[in-house]
C-alpha cells in the first residue's frame, strides 16, 4: 500500500531497520512521499548501529525481528548508550505482551504494529519536530 500526504515542513531524516527487503522498500517510498530523507536501510543490528554512527538519524524506525545475532530490541539498547535522545519507533508484528515489555524497556518513541498504519506513522513523525 503507498501512501500519499503533504510534505512535511523539516524533512527529518530516517533509518529504516527492516530485515525484509520489500517491507523496506515500501516502507522508504511511502516516507519520501511523507516528505521524510531516508538515509537508509539495514537488515541487522550491527549494520544499524553503524549507519547510525555514519547517517545520523533524526529517527528509527525498528523492526523485532532482524538478521543477525541481535534482534530489534538488542539493538535499541545499544543506541540507548550512544544516542539516549534519538527516537526510536518500533514497526513489528509481534505485538504479544512480553515483545511489549521489552520494547518498554527502551523508552521508545512508539510501537506500530504491521502493517504500518502511515497516517499514524506521519502523526508520530510530524509529532518529532
Amino acid at each position: 500500500m503507498l501512501f500519499s500526504c503533504a510534505a512535511l515542513p523539516a524533512p527529518p531524516k530516517v533509518l529504516i531497520v527492516e530485515d525484509e527487503r520489500i517491507i523496506a522498500m515500501a516502507t522508504s517510498v511511502n516516507l519520501k512521499r511523507m516528505g521524510c530523507t531516508v538515509v537508509g536501510t539495514a537488515p541487522t543490528g550491527l549494520e544499524a548501529l553503524d549507519k547510525i554512527a555514519q547517517r545520523r538519524p533524526d529517527v528509527v524506525l525498528m523492526d523485532i525481528m532482524l538478521e543477525g545475532s541481535m534482534d530489534g530490541i538488542e539493538t535499541a539498547h545499544q543506541i540507548r548508550q550512544s544516542n539516549p535522545a534519538l527516537p526510536i519507533i518500533y514497526c513489528s508484528a509481534y505485538t504479544d505482551n512480553g515483545t511489549k515489555d521489552r520494547a518498554k524497556l527502551t523508552q521508545p518513541t512508539a510501537f506500530l504494529c504491521k502493517p504500518l498504519d502511515y497516517d499514524e506513522l506521519k502523526s508520530i513523525i510530524d509529532g518529532l519536530e
